[in-house]
């Protein structure tokens, strides 16, 4: 018998909560069940689900956006008085309804059972997160179409959408406080922060991270509503409110909104290889310090324009690309040691870490002030890069855990194929803009005409908005793969069907309410379920 030959279920019946402590209540099922759930798992579908269907809508948008500049002279699909409109909430809607809501989803159902946990840690707080979340998300988009935003007509819609989105960034940032406390204080006995999985340190380093940013976004929320509300003519006047918040949309804020992904491929690689990760402590380093360099809030060039060429975010925007490099490196150290199955989760995870290494050694350009790149459409390159790399991280999870989640396997074939699609896409996408910044490209102004326009932006502008299009198509792919395995009621996959190393491979698929059955053995590496495996061999 070879390591990989023991069948999950010998390892499951040994793994769960203490037998020695009461059994949990079961939850009210249907629809009471979902209203009135504080179940992490079910509050983590609920959070993919819809942040799978905003993030179709509103990468819909930003290909409208982009079509606007394939003919800079005329306007296209969007009038010159919705056209900054429809620009500034895709921004809103792609990161904060898509995919920041998608990743903390996943985390959700996935960390408390990596770390070996019956629940997340304050888990009424986990739906109030979801549910303050969903009702922020209605309010922001409806203050848009009632003529709000940040430079609307309507002063009470105005008002309304800069309170809408600190609604919604307050409810991600309870549900990361939740992931975060998580990992912190329910990890079972045995794991150190330095056996944790890949997957739940990356979150607990990018939820740490989001905190710090979204706080400062906060603040900058406050102070433009109270502005705006009491007619003052710096901060709420109508051409100054963006410019204040969309710092987020920006190196080095923007790459932290991809740290998930980090962990998404170097849990995903160990399994495809089939072996274990190799050098994991540098693998947990590197992703910290990819975190601690895209903390952000002090890149407000609103209030500094200089800063681009300023020595602390030069040397930050270029040394993002180390922690990158290191990152690669290991994982194709890994697959050079293991003998490799390429999964849907692990051809995704490297078109998404390709992507994000694009989107790092672009944000490192950016600051090299002899390439006159600040301030083009260069910079936009760079967040496209960043939601390209997300969506395909993102698919790559629910490819992994796809089977976990919902008790039936996602669809293996259709992987492939949106990996080939995000990878055009993603290259497409973002690829339009860098070559228009590399000409001297200016941002379309708020009326969507452009009063200059550099050699090749417009075809740039096309090209983006084919990789628009194919983003927006590989993303129904994932849902068309995802619908049948969350729509198949009483489905029971297998526990584990890709021989997995952590421990939410040693329960059922989709878990029981509490998460395992019987007790867990201490944790002695951060590959407890091939520690077991090695020691069912050795005993045989």
């Amino acid at each position: 018998m070879t390591v990989t030959e023991s069948k999950p279920e010998d390892v499951a019946p040994e793994m769960g909560h203490d037998a020695d402590q009461p059994a949990l209540p079961s939850p009210p099922s249907g629809l009471l069940g979902v209203l009135a759930t504080a179940d992490h798992k079910t509050v983590g579908r609920l959070y993919v689900g819809f942040s799978l269907l905003f993030l179709i809508v509103f990468l819909g948008t930003t290909a409208l956006i982009t079509a606007e500049g394939i003919d800079a002279s005329t306007l296209g699909p969007l009038a010159e008085n919705t056209f900054f409109q429809v620009q500034t909430i895709s921004h809103v809607g792609v990161f904060f309804l898509g995919i920041v809501p998608a990743f903390l989803g996943l985390a959700l159902f996935v960390v408390p059972l990596q770390v070996g946990s019956t629940t997340a840690a304050f888990p009424r707080a986990v739906a109030a997160s979801f549910w303050g979340w969903l009702l922020g998300a209605v309010v922001l988009i409806g203050a848009y179409l009632a003529d709000g935003g940040p430079t609307g007509g309507q002063s009470e819609a105005v008002l309304l959408f800069f309170v809408a989105w600190a609604m919604v960034i307050a409810a991600l940032a309870l549900g990361a406080i939740s992931v975060i406390s998580t990992v912190a204080t329910a990890r079972t006995k045995g794991m150190s922060l330095l056996r944790v999985p890949a997957f739940s340190w990356a979150m607990l380093v990018a939820c740490s991270i989001w905190l710090f940013n979204l706080a400062a976004m906060v603040g900058n929320l406050v102070i433009v509503y109270i502005d705006t509300k009491y007619d003052a003519v710096l901060y709420g006047a109508s051409s100054n409110r963006w410019a204040q918040v969309s710092w987020i949309f920006a190196q080095p804020a923007v790459l932290g909104f991809a740290i998930p992904i980090l962990g998404i491929v170097h849990d995903a690689v160990p399994v495809a290889a089939r072996i274990r990760p190799v050098r994991f402590p540098v693998t947990l380093g590197a992703i910290g310090a990819f975190g601690a360099l895209t903390f952000g809030a002090y890149a407000q060039t609103a209030f500094n324009p200089d800063l681009v060429h300023e020595a602390l975010f030069v040397a930050a925007s270029v040394a993002v690309v180390l922690p990158l490099l290191a990152l690669l490196a290991g994982a194709a150290d890994t697959v050079r040691q293991g003998r490799l199955r390429p999964t849907s989760a692990f051809v995704l995870g490297m078109v998404s870490l390709l992507l994000l290494l694009a989107a790092g050694a672009a944000a490192a350009l950016y600051a090299i002030e002899p390439l006159n790149l600040a301030y083009t459409t260069w910079g936009t390159g760079v967040e496209k890069l960043v939601i390209a790399a997300s969506v395909a991280g993102l698919a790559a999870g629910l490819f992994h855990w796809g089977s976990k989640m919902w008790g039936h396997g996602v669809a293996e074939p259709i992987g492939k194929l949106v990996m080939l699609v995000f990878l055009a896409g993603g290259a497409a996408f973002a690829g339009g803009d860098l070559i228009a910044g590399a000409n001297g490209q200016l941002p379309t102004p708020a009326n969507g005409l452009s009063k200059v326009v550099a050699d090749g932006a417009e075809l740039g502008a096309l090209i983006s908005t084919i990789g628009a299009g194919l983003l927006v198509f590989g993303v129904l792919l994932v849902v068309l793969a995802v619908l049948p395995a969350a729509l198949r009621t009483g489905a029971r996959a297998d526990a584990d069907p890709w021989g997995g190393h952590t421990l939410e491979w040693s329960t059922s698929s989709p878990p029981p309410f509490g998460n395992f059955v019987g007790p867990i053995p201490e944790v002695a590496s951060p590959s407890p379920l091939l520690d077991i495996r090695e020691a069912t061999k050795e005993s045989a």
